[in-house]
């Protein structure tokens, strides 16, 4: 996640440390145990439709140009007088009272929209036109939320927008986030949100090009007092799609192939385990991180964040150097017995171990995610100089009763799903059952 700095200083840690970046959770919420709940990726990264179906208008193509990061995108073409529009029904149940959804739109000289519809008929919508980013219940009932914002992480021409659509006590509602806002950027009436069955794409002008389409039943866009988590950044990361069973141990394996980054403390590997309330909330407490930041000259520096704020917590001074190839075994422990939480990355090949521990009275562990994480709050330098190429994968839990299991493919929905070429990287258990970043 996008992080608000660096704050050097003393450690309350029983380790003689310092404090690092500041690492906020990801959207979660109870319901994500509900029965029915449904996800919809697409990314287009394997050149095909990914169930989308034209149903006006010439039918869409996967491209390289305007690529996004280098990733291909959905290129959609209006004519003079048909839009072009697409709808997908993949995995969708209908009938939630919240349905959340993001998009990255490329619309250059055109108009174009992503949302839900319900038989071919959009009920809510964001889109931009004429450098307006615009939002609302149809093309007949639209508001412009301004202008698409300038000087992003994302690639130039790219704009990120994502949307609660949710029913409340006065009808549906639409709740709209635009990258680089730090609150909602617009709410509006929805009153047919209720009835989506698809998502839909639709190019009123020109071409117009769309990526990193994600709609699914968990929050995607949240509000963090202080925290921009809408600002435009590149990463791998997951939404939580269930709750995994009570456990108190998680493991994980990192292996960094190669590195090349000109700023320390900027990039991040790590992972997350969460009891009931970090599970549930989005919050801080009962938040539980561990991981490295991806230094320059072939140095890590180790970290965890101790559950009670976002603040990372480096258990040595100084970077420690590790060579390409390093293979490290991450662990967050809830030793119930000492009432601790225990710390500890092992980097194999230099035979390096770091620990740490922090007291810890809370429940066990019902969740987790893993991140490759990027800070566009504090960079020098644009996010295509920092390069990387590793894995993380083989995560276990050990439940209450003591069973050790790994974590199903379909755990973690993509979050942020495309980053700079620069980056190659698995971050959840392997390539076929985790997103794999590709060049």
């Amino acid at each position: 996640m996008p992080v608000v700095g660096l704050v050097p200083a003393a450690s309350s840690s029983d380790t003689s440390s310092v404090t690092g970046a500041s690492h906020y959770p990801l959207p979660s919420r109870a319901a994500s145990a509900v029965p029915g709940a449904f996800s919809f990726v697409s990314n287009f990264e394997d050149g095909q439709l990914d169930g989308w179906t034209s149903i006006s208008g010439a039918p869409p193509a996967v491209t390289s140009s305007p690529s996004y990061s280098g990733e291909p995108a959905l290129s959609s073409v209006a004519s003079s007088t048909i839009p072009q529009m697409d709808t997908a029904i993949k995995g969708f149940i209908t009938g939630d009272s919240l349905i959340s959804f993001q998009v990255a739109i490329n619309a250059g000289s055109g108009t174009g929209f992503f949302g839900l519809g319900d038989l071919k008929k959009p009920v809510a919508l964001v889109g931009v036109s004429k450098g307006e980013v615009m939002a609302g219940a149809s093309l007949n009932a639209l508001t412009s939320l301004g202008p698409v914002p300038k000087a992003t992480s994302y690639p130039k021409g790219w704009v990120y927008i994502a949307a609660n659509v949710n029913l409340t006590s006065a009808g549906w509602v639409m709740s709209v986030f635009v990258d680089n806002s730090k609150a909602v950027t617009g709410t509006l009436n929805v009153p047919a949100a209720g009835g989506y069955t698809d998502a839909i794409i639709m190019t009123t002008s020109g071409t117009v090009s769309y990526t990193d389409i994600t709609v699914l039943s968990y929050a995607i866009p949240i509000v963090i007092p202080g925290y921009n988590n809408m600002e435009g950044y590149g990463q791998g990361s997951g939404l939580l799609v269930s709750l995994l069973p009570a456990y108190y141990n998680l493991t994980g394996q990192m292996t960094l192939d190669s590195w090349n980054t000109p700023q320390r403390a900027e990039l991040s590997f790590q992972i997350n385990a969460m009891n009931s309330t970090g599970t549930t909330q989005s919050t801080c407490a009962g938040f539980f991180q561990l991981g490295i930041d991806i230094d320059p000259k072939g140095t890590i520096q180790p970290w965890y964040v101790p559950g009670v704020d976002c603040e990372s917590t480096w258990f040595s001074r100084a970077p420690t150097p590790t060579p390409p190839g390093s293979h490290l075994v991450l662990s967050i422990v809830d030793d119930w017995a000492a009432k601790k939480i225990r710390f500890t990355i092992v980097d194999t090949t230099i035979g390096q171990t770091f620990k740490a521990s922090i007291p810890y009275h809370g429940s066990l562990f019902f969740s987790t995610y893993t991140q490759l994480e990027f800070q566009p709050c504090c960079n020098r330098y644009p996010i295509h100089d920092y390069q990387f190429a590793g894995s993380l994968y083989g995560l276990q839990i050990t439940t209450k009763e003591g069973k050790t299991e790994g974590l199903g493919s379909g755990y973690m929905v993509p979050f942020i799903l495309d980053t700079p070429p620069s980056w190659d990287f698995t971050y959840y258990q392997t390539a076929i059952s985790g997103y794999q970043q590709i060049a």
